[in-house]
């Protein structure tokens, strides 16, 4: 089967308004972002442990800011709140593991992006703006630092089930459940509205140096629900970046001196095999992507037809 852009069946929800829906899931995101600082400052004072804490601040914001908006917009937009979310679709279990597999293939191609954005820098006059950039950056390796402090397994386990599983799951709900479908529904090109949520997916995190590899990550989340039609699928995709990103952190915090490092996988262009591992990285990706883009497709047409 050949593959079109009108193949692939984007199942645009149906919104009589979709520009008010997106005004109504950024005001309440704007409303729950002002009040939980007052909530988590509260829970500051009362635990005694601050990485306890952080982790509880966490999970907190998290349901607040990115899981309330988007079903609180979906109950109020629509009589069919589960299918403008996209969550009501079971995901193809081939389409999950391609779509994994490609992620994986990504990381050493993914982590030269990483470094080349990490050493970026801006115009001598906008050097105290590069300062202050880094400064927050440091200040968030900081708080992952945090959590990732304690060598114990259960240690661990919290950390993947916070920033790893549930991250995962919120930020795609928020992002390509909540507004990408909506945008989608105002009928702009599909590929606009994948690339826009990706940047703003980017920006919300607010790490410059970081900025480009995050939006090609949200590109990748939105391409995937886009053909597979099931939110399911880039929520586990994310899932699995995080959990890879939350044990590499970890390890390094944990073991200083050890020899293996996944985020250096890919760097070292000094040497041949560096760069012959980069390009076969980035080869591979681009094929996985084909394959991945055909078995989903396919899927989701299918799935479809049988209504």
């Amino acid at each position: 089967m050949q593959l079109t852009d009108k193949t692939i069946l984007p199942d645009r929800a149906k919104l009589p308004k979709p520009g008010l829906a997106l005004v109504l899931l950024f005001s309440i995101f704007a409303f729950f972002l002002i009040l939980t600082p007052i909530l988590t400052g509260f829970i500051g004072k009362l635990c005694q442990k601050p990485d306890a804490a952080l982790r509880i601040a966490m999970v907190i914001q998290d349901m607040l800011v990115f899981v309330l908006p988007p079903l609180v917009t979906a109950l109020a937009c629509t009589k069919l709140p589960a299918r403008l979310l996209a969550v009501d679709t079971r995901p193809n279990l081939m389409t999950i593991l391609l779509a994994s597999l490609t992620l994986v293939c990504s990381i050493p191609a993914m982590n030269l992006i990483i470094e080349w954005n990490e050493q970026l820098h801006l115009p001598e006059s906008l050097s105290s703006v590069e300062a202050t950039l880094r400064e927050l950056e440091t200040n968030a390796q900081a708080v992952t630092d945090m959590l990732m402090a304690g060598a114990s397994i259960p240690s661990l386990i919290v950390s993947v089930l916070i920033v790893g599983v549930l991250a995962g799951f919120i930020e795609e709900l928020f992002f390509r459940g909540g507004m990408l479908r909506i945008i989608s529904a105002s009928k702009t090109n599909m590929h606009v509205a994948v690339w826009t949520v990706a940047f703003v997916f980017s920006l919300f995190h607010f790490q410059f140096f970081g900025f480009v590899p995050r939006m090609l990550l949200g590109a990748y989340f939105g391409y995937l629900l886009w053909w597979s039609g099931s939110l399911w699928v880039p929520v586990i995709a994310h899932t699995l970046n995080n959990t890879i990103v939350v044990i590499a952190a970890w390890h390094s915090v944990n073991s200083p001196n050890a020899t293996l490092n996944v985020d250096k996988i890919g760097t070292d262009t000094s040497s041949a095999a560096g760069v012959i591992l980069a390009c076969v990285s980035v080869v591979v990706t681009i094929v996985m992507l084909w394959i991945t883009r055909r078995q989903a497709v396919g899927k989701n047409n299918k799935s479809a037809s049988n209504y």
